[in-house]
């Protein structure tokens, strides 16, 4: 039985699931570094899709396959955070414009550094060739099954997770 235990260690699942927090918890760190604590993943979904001009929370939610109700949450608490504003549209007197602040900028740049510094740091463990190739062979993946009805785009837990 401890060798299935062990051979469980090995499972894709795991490897991505324990992969994923390592990254995450490298990301907290640097953005804590910079000054920025508890931030959820779908903070970072919603700031990283943002638009110049603005974008709806719909938009952001077909972009990242979350529903519009939790990306809704995630704009306002960002917004209570003083990162984002809601404008009114100017097409659509039902929908709202998000953009960034002066401060969700801040942010952005403190998330690019972020980018940054964790794949300095996992290139000096695997080598940038390893990350590049790990890197293409899971853009590889998701431009698969998120073209099919695989995923679950109703799902809250990812972009609640905290980062």
């Amino acid at each position: 039985m401890d060798l299935a235990r062990e051979e469980s260690q090995l499972f894709l699942t795991r490897l991505f699931a324990r992969t994923y927090r390592v990254i995450k918890s490298l990301n907290s760190h640097y953005l804590a570094e910079l000054g920025f604590q508890d931030f959820k993943v779908g903070h970072v979904m919603v700031m990283m899709n943002l638009k110049e001009e603005g974008i709806t929370a719909a938009e952001i939610a077909k972009k990242v396959h979350v529903s519009k109700q939790a990306i809704s949450k995630l704009v306002h608490e960002l917004a209570e955070k003083g990162f984002l504003l809601n404008l009114k549209h100017p097409d659509d007197l039902r929908a709202t414009l998000i953009t960034t602040t002066l401060e969700g900028e801040k942010f952005l740049a403190a998330l690019h550094l972020c980018r940054e510094k964790v794949d300095k740091e996992l290139s000096q463990v695997i080598g940038h060739a390893k990350l590049e190739q790990i890197r293409s062979a899971m853009e590889s993946m998701l431009s698969h099954y998120e073209a099919n009805s695989y995923l679950d785009s109703e799902s809250e837990s990812f972009a609640n997770s905290k980062l």
